[in-house]
């Protein structure tokens, strides 16, 4: 009995091997840190390329003299930013959806949404929370130059 108290004293006392130790119970914590803070960026990035497009489009709709042209240069100037963005915004072949529409206000609004369910950072979902799987950005411009 003496001999088992005596061990244990030596175990107890023992600090070899505690940075082994608390590296096992911190890395997996760290590791999902790093890991949440590069699927959220790729997220983020998307967004703001979406955001981009959305005002880029609605920038070259100012140029148009009917709604049918502003309709087809907002169109066509979203295409033209969202390619520049390569695969970060056409993963396994999604695309984002450009809307346009015209009020009777006087503005000219530019809708594009996009589902990044499609995406490899949405795997993720179940392990990382993350925001909705569809990103929407508007951008309305009035009609005329004043």
């Amino acid at each position: 009995m003496r001999r088992i108290a005596n061990i244990g004293r030596h175990v107890l006392a023992c600090r070899r091997g505690m940075a082994a130790l608390e590296f096992a119970l911190l890395a997996p914590a760290l590791l999902m840190l790093a890991f949440a803070i590069i699927v959220y960026s790729i997220y983020f990035a998307a967004q703001m390329g979406i955001r981009h497009a959305a005002s880029e489009a609605a920038r070259a709709a100012m140029a148009g003299l009917g709604s049918t042209e502003r309709a087809t240069l907002a169109t066509t100037r979203a295409q033209q930013v969202l390619q520049s963005y390569g695969r970060l915004l056409s993963a396994n072949g999604a695309s984002p959806i450009v809307t346009t529409s015209t009020d009777g206000v006087g503005s000219f609004k530019v809708q594009i949404s996009y589902n990044m369910s499609s995406s490899p950072i949405m795997r993720y979902a179940g392990f990382i929370p993350l925001p909705a799987s569809t990103i929407t950005a508007n951008a309305v411009v009035t009609n005329g130059s004043y």
